[in-house]
């Protein structure tokens, strides 16, 4: 029995806590013992650090019997797996390979998915595809169907096409930072609201548009109406709108986020943790995150303890972008915890094995904390030899074209010259002032300016006051 109840006690452990919400919400169930458990379920999966052990006096095939119901129930409405599903069903009729069996649950749909359906687009691109199969073989009676339901969604659908390729436009202009004066945020922002508040509108759509919506308010740090949006939203994951475990694990994270950027850091972590429980594609992402967030509250030794028990994650990936962020914030990590030698030489190992792949995806924010490791272990030479060779002050002047960015390599390189003896104390102060300056006139970027500055006061204390004086 114990065995029995260590299986549905780890089943139990994968779930998210507004899976359960929905479950406990659409429950019919005529055995008492079956809402006990799953009342626990939803107090366990809220309550990771001291869950309540389940009653091992219960007959265990009433676990058995729940667990089941659990994963039927959840795979029914679950976003993702319908999709899949309709990818199979397209298959089979490109293919001219279509079975009755899955003819007739393809007509059973027709009767059940409205315009409203998360998977709405793809199932009438489907249809679309299932009508032109049953038209060159004559099916008469399922084509008057399909094409009944086509003629009738054809509008809603046109309307949603015609949202998304707006939203796509709109997101290029966003994601590019071309968003530069109000009227032009206002009018994304107007665009992306209307489209989630819509409900009419299918789940797919109206979930692009909240991603735009965090894209819009983080470009201009803007995180007060992004927490209104996901409160809202926190009330369609207790329901099947917008279910799968992929998307959740996606809504978690961006609430870390948010909460993050926002300053509070314990229901950051929260949903941090919330973020991977489950591994999937995006798991190296999230546990890096939420590793960012251990460090802001000081919690080094789990933040370290995270990262180093999921390195066998790290060479599963094919993502040199994910990898490369990894072991970014793995050698941030290690610094974090004092242990300086084994930081710079992870980093430099890691620097010469893939430094290709560091330039191609990820070299800023690599090199940037490679630089920390070796400004911790005191090798300001190899700094300036590192920043020379790859000509990093000018290879940063360029990237910072691009994006919101300050020259922390160009300040770095300066500290590490000045205490080789190569750059004056004059000059080393005008590198930072010059940079420095401009950036005093948003309270984001002062913010900023103030953390690298107390970064090089490590270093040389008394220069960096003199800064901190002409900054005030």
């Amino acid at each position: 029995m114990r065995n029995k109840l260590g299986t549905f006690s780890e089943f139990t452990k994968a779930l998210y806590p507004h899976e359960l919400d929905y479950l406990v919400s659409i429950q019919r169930f005529s055995k008492p013992e079956n809402l006990k458990i799953l009342n626990l379920v939803l107090y366990n999966s809220k309550n990771p650090l001291n869950p309540i052990l389940y009653d091992s006096s219960i007959d265990k095939r009433t676990y058995s019997y729940l667990k089941n119901w659990i994963s039927e129930t959840l795979d029914k409405v679950d976003v993702d797996k319908y999709y899949n599903w309709l990818l199979t069903i397209e298959q089979s009729v490109m293919s001219d390979s279509i079975t009755a069996h899955e003819e007739d649950s393809l007509m059973e749909q027709i009767s059940i998915i409205n315009s409203a359906h998360y998977n709405f687009i793809r199932f009438y691109q489907v249809l679309q595809h299932y009508r032109d199969y049953l038209l060159v073989r004559n099916r008469i009676r399922y084509f008057t169907h399909v094409s009944e339901y086509l003629e009738s969604y054809k509008k809603p659908y046109e309307k949603v096409q015609r949202l998304n390729n707006d939203m796509n436009n709109a997101a290029e202009h966003v994601i590019k930072q071309l968003t530069n004066n109000k009227d032009e945020y206002h009018r994304w922002e107007k665009l992306f609201k209307e489209i989630y508040y819509d409900s009419k509108l299918d789940g797919y759509t109206r979930y692009r548009a909240v991603v735009r919506l965090t894209i819009l308010y983080y470009t201009n740090r803007d995180f007060e109406p992004l927490s209104e949006i996901y409160d809202h939203l926190d009330l369609h994951f207790k329901t099947d709108v917008f279910y799968s475990k992929r998307i959740l694990a996606n809504y978690y994270h961006n609430r870390a986020m948010m909460h993050s950027k926002l300053k509070e850091l314990e229901v950051a972590e929260k949903y941090g943790f919330l973020s991977i429980r489950q591994k999937n594609s995006d798991f190296l992402f999230y546990l890096v995150s939420l590793c960012n967030i251990l460090l802001r509250k000081k919690n080094y030794t789990l933040a370290l303890q995270l990262m180093s028990e999921s390195m066998p994650e790290l060479k599963k990936s094919n993502s040199f972008h994910g990898k490369i962020g990894y072991a970014s914030f793995y050698i941030k990590t290690l610094l974090a915890n004092n242990l300086a030698d084994r930081a710079e030489s992870y980093a430099t190992t890691y620097f010469e094995s893939y430094k290709k792949e560091i330039f191609q995806y990820r070299w800023h924010l690599f090199i940037t904390i490679y630089i920390q490791a070796l400004l911790a272990t005191e090798k300001y030479s190899k700094i300036v030899s590192l920043s020379r060779r790859y000509k990093l002050v000018a290879k940063e002047k360029q990237f910072l074209g691009k994006a919101a960015y300050l020259p922390i390599i160009s300040w770095y390189t300066a500290l590490a010259e000045y205490i080789e003896c190569t750059l004056s104390k004059d000059a080393f102060k005008d590198v930072v002032l010059n940079n420095a300056k401009p950036a005093m006139e948003t309270a984001y970027k002062s913010q900023r300016v103030f953390e690298l500055l107390g970064l090089l006061e490590l270093s040389i204390p008394d220069i960096i006051k003199e800064i901190r004086e002409e900054l005030k």
